[in-house]
């Protein structure tokens, strides 16, 4: 692709891509934001977004991460130790690796491609779109679950504990809006001759996007808490980590935002 497609100014971003990532990973993991994988990861991904999605994709990754590696610090998480429970704070302790860089980033890098090769705007909207759900995803999970509150499983509004896979709370529904505005706003700003519509394409599918990850964390990794009959469930068991499992749905609820987006754009 780099040699058949690409001209000789694409050849110049590439490369600067590469140079860019490699300086932004390495800055990020320095800084405990990523892992040794998630390093590698994020230049492999940084230099096709970048490389092959242009400028304004590559901003709005770059936004998406920064924003999200901020709201992870200082926040109180519960970790169980055998039959144990440790509360401690995640300032040090939540680094993207390579799994969670791929579960979120997956589909901007299928669509920066697309652009790349066909040059149709329709494939920024949808890595605008798949962006934006990653996004407002974190920010209902980073901000939902920062301090008590009621929380909901969406599938039939049990009352579960704030963090819980498929629930959802009034903070974190805000959080996820807001998010998903963020994303369609940028990309307002940034791109030239995006039509006002399309802002509300992006900022409806970001959200929805951040639905169908609680709808399928409360479909696929909710798990009951009751010690006489507890409930393990077959889908974290096939990924043989919550991690893996929840990248997972990661990956399946950006790729669905950003087919709401692909719908709603044939009503424009």
């Amino acid at each position: 692709m780099f040699i058949l497609e690409g001209r000789s100014d694409d050849h110049v971003r590439i490369l600067l891509a590469l140079a860019l990532s490699a300086l932004a990973a390495s800055t990020a993991f320095l800084i405990h934001w990523i892992t040794l994988d998630g390093l590698f990861a994020s230049i492999v991904y940084g230099t096709v977004v970048l490389g092959l999605g242009g400028w304004l994709i590559a901003g709005l990754v770059l936004l998406f991460f920064i924003t999200g590696s901020i709201l992870a610090k200082d926040r109180i998480v519960d970790i169980k130790d055998g039959s144990h429970t440790k509360t401690y704070s995640t300032r040090f302790a939540i680094r993207r690796n390579g799994m969670q860089v791929w579960s979120n980033g997956f589909w901007v890098a299928v669509f920066s491609v697309m652009w790349f090769l066909f040059q149709l705007n329709i494939f920024l909207v949808l890595a605008a779109a798949a962006m934006a759900s990653a996004t407002a995803d974190t920010w209902a999970t980073e901000l939902g679950t920062r301090k008590k509150g009621r929380t909901y499983l969406i599938t039939n509004f049990t009352r579960v504990d704030p963090g819980t896979d498929g629930g959802i709370s009034i903070k974190g529904t805000l959080a996820g809006i807001w998010g998903s505005l963020l994303i369609a706003t940028a990309y307002l700003v940034i791109s030239e001759g995006f039509p006002m519509p399309y802002f509300s394409v992006v900022a409806i599918s970001g959200f929805l996007g951040c639905l169908t990850d609680s709808y399928l964390g409360a479909i696929f990794q909710y798990e009951t808490k009751n010690d006489d009959h507890p409930k393990t469930n077959w889908f974290n068991n096939q990924f043989e980590s919550h991690e893996n499992a929840n990248n997972a749905v990661n990956w399946m609820s950006t790729g669905i935002g950003a087919f709401f987006a692909l719908l709603l754009s044939q009503f424009i």
